[in-house]
């Protein structure tokens, strides 16, 4: 009978003890100031701002990425979007068909192609990086597999900088 009584009030205490400490750790102040002497001007520098002097990594700005599947028919197209200021785009495209697969990329408002025929071969993958900046909007990729049923995936992503679409 000795031991029930020493196990309830311990268990007691930590209750106790955890009723104090949990809200001390949820309401501390995030806010507080770091008084820390190896505190950089660093953090609080603008992501766009470059330096020389402190060897700060300046993290440069990716638009959007995007994946989707297009098929089902001899014909067939997908779109994607490039904001303004990322206009340095890679797309990988996977072709899953037994036949190789043409495609196209166009500037939906402009009707400017920045690809024109270029072919896929067979259960292949390719990579296709832009040269120059491309202009932002809606683009449409269409694929076109002959007489042959088109079966493709696009991944691909727009960034700010050529070194994005590398």
């Amino acid at each position: 009978m000795k031991k029930k009584h020493f196990i309830v009030p311990a268990l007691a205490l930590g209750l106790i003890g955890g009723a104090v400490a949990v809200p001390n750790t949820i309401f501390a102040d995030s806010d507080a100031a770091v008084t820390d002497s190896a505190t950089s001007t660093a953090a609080t520098q603008d992501a766009g701002t470059t330096t020389t002097s402190d060897h700060v990594i300046t993290p440069q700005s990716l638009g959007n990425s995007f994946n989707f599947t297009s098929g089902g028919s001899a014909t067939s197209s997908g779109t994607f979007e490039v904001p303004k200021g990322f206009g340095y785009v890679k797309l990988r495209i996977r072709n899953y068909a037994n036949a190789p697969v043409d495609f196209t990329v166009e500037h939906n408002d402009s009707g400017k192609a920045y690809v024109d025929g270029q072919t896929i071969s067979k259960n292949t993958e390719t990579i296709w990086r832009s040269s120059d900046a491309m202009r932002s909007g809606r683009y449409t990729i269409q694929f076109r597999g002959g007489s042959n049923k088109v079966n493709v995936e696009v991944w691909g992503v727009a960034g700010s900088l050529p070194s994005d679409a590398k």
